[in-house]
């Protein structure tokens, strides 16, 4: 099988890079990850220092709280001024503009919700790729001596082809090895 830049052969500007053979990048694959072994304990120490600070979501889950409860206040005074309206004649266009403004910050503090949820779904994304890679690591107690689909689904980022063939493959934890 060989593999190729998609603008190879298409565009103004087609890619210089060579074909390469899945053979081949399998092989530098095992090399740079024989590489990366010579520093792996020092490495899962770090994935796991950089786990911990990276993906330690009690911030999120703070300011979670915090809107979520403004929310509650938010709603049960919004709910107070619509029974107050019913139950008492008032001028029902400063009662729009204030309910509407209770509605407007509701709305707002919806979408913080919904930004924090994300962040922190992004946050546990990360820890689940740091452990998965850690994981992977882990296994692998000796050099490699053949191609590990798990462990390069696991650790590496991207590998970058250059013209003159050298490979640079760039793992989850932020090393680059070029082969």
């Amino acid at each position: 099988m060989i593999w190729r830049c998609n603008h190879k052969f298409n565009g103004v500007c087609k890619c210089n890079t060579p074909h390469l053979y899945e053979d081949t990048i399998k092989e530098k694959f095992i090399s740079a990850c024989n590489r990366l072994f010579e520093n792996r304990d020092e490495i899962l120490e770090n994935c796991r220092m950089m786990q911990n600070l990276l993906t330690d979501c009690t911030e999120i889950d703070g300011k979670q709280q915090a809107v979520l409860q403004e929310m509650e206040v938010v709603s049960e005074l919004t709910r107070k001024y619509i029974t107050e309206n019913s139950q008492t004649a008032q001028n029902q266009d400063e009662y729009n503009a204030h309910y509407n403004a209770l509605v407007e910050r509701y709305e707002k503090l919806q979408k913080k919700s919904f930004s924090l949820q994300k962040q922190k779904e992004e946050c546990l994304a990360k820890r689940d790729l740091i452990g998965g890679f850690i994981l992977e690591l882990s296994k692998c107690k000796e050099l490699l001596t053949e191609f590990n689909e798990q462990l390069w689904i696991a650790a590496v980022d991207k590998v970058t082809v250059f013209e003159d063939g050298r490979l640079v493959f760039s793992f989850k934890d932020g090393t680059e090895i070029e082969v």
